[in-house]
């Protein structure tokens, strides 16, 4: 019962483009209607029904909370999840004078923390509703937060992009997105530009595309249209793709090594980093 819930909460606040959650119009118009005294609760409450964004209800520590509670108790753990990736992934590959884009950057938590330690981040994320209650929950002056349409890519300016990151996005992409990502990110950047992206390898739990497309019963049907796709690759297929869309100087850091207290569960996990070609 409760994947079928989630089915159903997931295809009322999905926009027309797969796996844009809270993309459905009704967010935006919600949060430009409730009042200023209430939007952050709003805004963490509709980010609650997306797949991607907050963490296990039933987990111990959120025992006995409200609702409410759980919200700001989530939202904390968040920020400092943020943190911690930025000090101990992102930290060695980006500078202080360094203008970046955080690509597909859903709420805004990893650019916050992020953007005291750069020039300027723009944000950008597939979902408006994403989008506008990254605006509320995780404002910064440096953040200039926008969608990741051709609107929002237009005011980017092309060739001045010092860098470009991607937490926990590429593999919900399909092979034909991923190479779009890569397109709009080699317009971006500067001439030696850096890539800088979180991949997931392909293991016992990760399926590749080419699998997950091959199901034919409805409920696989349903799981692909709408639910979060989660797609692993092995490096020489991420390598493949980025090297296809202009990228060289491509290496791989095992993420493990990188944050070891949480090396079981991220053992297939690694940072890619390229330059723009």
């Amino acid at each position: 019962m409760s994947r079928l819930f989630d089915a159903v909460k997931w295809f009322t606040i999905r926009g027309k483009e797969s796996q844009n959650f809270l993309g459905a119009g009704w967010i935006l118009f919600l949060l430009n209607r409730v009042s200023q005294s209430k939007k952050r609760l709003w805004a963490l409450r509709l980010l609650s029904l997306s797949p991607h964004y907050f963490l296990d209800r039933d987990e111990p520590q959120y025992a006995g909370l409200t609702s409410d509670e759980y919200f700001e108790a989530t939202f904390v753990s968040l920020t400092e999840s943020r943190e911690r990736i930025y000090q101990k992934v992102l930290k060695p590959y980006l500078e202080t004078d360094d203008v970046v884009i955080d690509y597909g950057s859903g709420p805004g938590f990893l650019a916050w923390a992020t953007a005291p330690h750069v020039n300027k981040i723009y944000a950008i994320d597939i979902s408006k509703g994403a989008i506008a209650c990254a605006k509320i929950v995780n404002p910064r002056d440096n953040i200039e937060y926008l969608p990741a349409d051709q609107d929002g890519l237009d005011l980017i300016p092309d060739g001045q992009i010092d860098a470009v990151y991607s937490f926990a996005v590429i593999q919900h992409l399909t092979d034909e997105t991923f190479a779009g990502v890569l397109q709009a990110c080699r317009k971006k950047l500067k001439p030696q530009g850096r890539l800088i992206l979180h991949i997931q390898l392909t293991d016992e739990i990760w399926s590749t595309e080419a699998e997950w497309k091959a199901g034919t019963s409805l409920k696989d049907k349903i799981k692909y249209d709408y639910g979060l796709h989660c797609f692993g690759r092995t490096e020489q297929q991420h390598s493949d793709i980025v090297t296809k869309n202009g990228f060289d100087e491509i290496k791989f850091e095992r993420l493990a090594d990188m944050v070891p207290e949480f090396a079981d569960d991220i053992r297939s996990q690694r940072l890619m980093i390229a330059r723009k070609g």
